[in-house]
């Protein structure tokens, strides 16, 4: 009988976890972000004694609004920059009064390739939609591609130099078309 009963006891407890297995598979995930320790109007949240206080490590909200291992998680994507075109300046000459013509205005860099030796910009013209590769030497709208290398072009015309910045923000702290020599 104890032979029974233990076969019985077993088929149970099988039974048992069989029916936890079934009700959790079931059980939909919630994947809501959880809240910080910063309540959303910057005080602190309510806590319990002896819990633990985390100091203000900076603003994580897109950190919860987005959880981590989420099925529909999805890299943000910034917003594209339009580069803006860059004007030449240069040494104040003296023209007529009757003539008012703009200075050039050099393309805008959008790119730079460099492979095996060979240095290629990538410029569109002020006004273009599309923009085309260019290598040392050649001709873009009436400027010369003198020099590239990994962080800017130069640009040659009329005697004028120009360098066109990859990284505008960053160059040397010099405002946007700044004219070097």
């Amino acid at each position: 009988m104890t032979g029974k009963f233990a076969g019985l006891a077993v088929a149970a407890a099988i039974a048992g976890l069989v029916a936890v297995n079934v009700v959790l598979y079931n059980t939909p995930v919630d994947t809501a972000p959880i809240g910080s320790a910063k309540a959303r109007d910057g005080a602190l949240a309510p806590s319990s004694p002896g819990s633990l206080q985390i100091a203000h490590l900076g603003d994580y909200t897109e950190t919860f609004e987005r959880p981590l291992f989420s099925p529909t998680r999805r890299q943000v994507v910034p917003d594209p920059v339009e580069p803006q075109p860059v004007e030449v300046a240069s040494a104040a000459v003296e023209q007529p009064a009757a003539q008012n013509i703009a200075p050039p205005v050099a393309p805008s860099l959008l790119g730079i390739s460099i492979h095996g030796g060979s240095a290629k910009a990538l410029l569109r013209i002020a006004g273009a939609e599309s923009a085309f590769w260019y290598g040392n030497g050649e001709t873009v709208d009436g400027w010369t591609l003198s020099a590239i290398d990994k962080n800017q072009a130069v640009l040659e015309r009329e005697g004028k130099i120009t360098r066109l910045s990859l990284y505008p923000s960053v160059q040397d702290g010099q405002p946007l078309g700044s004219v070097g020599q």
